[in-house]
């Protein structure tokens, strides 16, 4: 092959190589560009149509937002990761426990409003479970903190007005739910008697205070 013929070979061969890295180098800055552009998947909501729900969150909110208490039901958690709220309400007086797990770490708190006539709420950090914290877990998961139905669709319900309602949050998996029951004392499903225990469970791994 002459002279002339290699250098043109060369010189194509230099063509097509520097063409290709130049492509290779687009789908690559496109590929960054779309991972960056992802967003995370949304988080579905799982909330009861019952006439409990826009009340209770409504009363709230006007407490957590005083006390710089994000809404749960807003919130994308990292994988892994969980978050659980009971909430005791009575009436006007709405108090708490909030138990998170981030990464390999837990820990939980207890929020108590500071008298029935104001709306902020006090916030504890709480010790340990007495149980330490995979069996205590497994106590609360077992006794069905996590897929509990609300006692509407239960269809548990107490005819008794006052007193006090037991309302559940939980957000993992990229999942929100919540429910409630009434005065589950009255009644005499097992939904209600699995509320109970779970009431049980954490005052008895907290050292809080029974309600009534």
């Amino acid at each position: 092959m002459s002279t002339y013929r290699l250098g043109l070979w060369a010189i194509f061969i230099c063509a097509v190589v520097t063409i290709g890295c130049a492509l290779h180098g687009q789908d690559v800055q496109q590929l960054n560009a779309n991972f960056k552009n992802q967003t995370p998947p949304a988080l579905s909501l799982e909330i009861p149509d019952a006439r409990w729900e826009p009340l209770f969150f409504e009363a709230l909110e006007k407490h957590t937002k005083k006390a710089g208490i994000a809404s749960l039901r807003s919130m994308v958690l990292p994988d892994q990761d969980l978050e659980v709220r009971f909430w005791y309400d009575h009436f006007e007086v709405i108090q708490g426990v909030i138990i998170r797990r981030s990464g390999e770490k837990w820990s939980a708190s207890y929020l108590r409003q500071k008298s029935d006539h104001e709306v902020s709420l006090e916030q504890e950090n709480l010790e340990a479970p007495k149980s330490g914290w995979n069996d205590a877990w497994n106590k609360l998961t077992s006794a069905g903190i996590l897929v509990l139905p609300d006692g509407s669709a239960a269809n548990c319900k107490s005819e008794v007005l006052d007193g006090i309602g037991y309302v559940v949050e939980t957000n993992l998996n990229r999942k929100y739910r919540t429910y409630r029951y009434g005065n589950p004392q009255f009644s005499g499903c097992d939904e209600a008697r699995r509320i109970l225990a779970i009431e049980s469970i954490l005052a008895e791994e907290f050292s809080l205070p029974r309600q009534k």
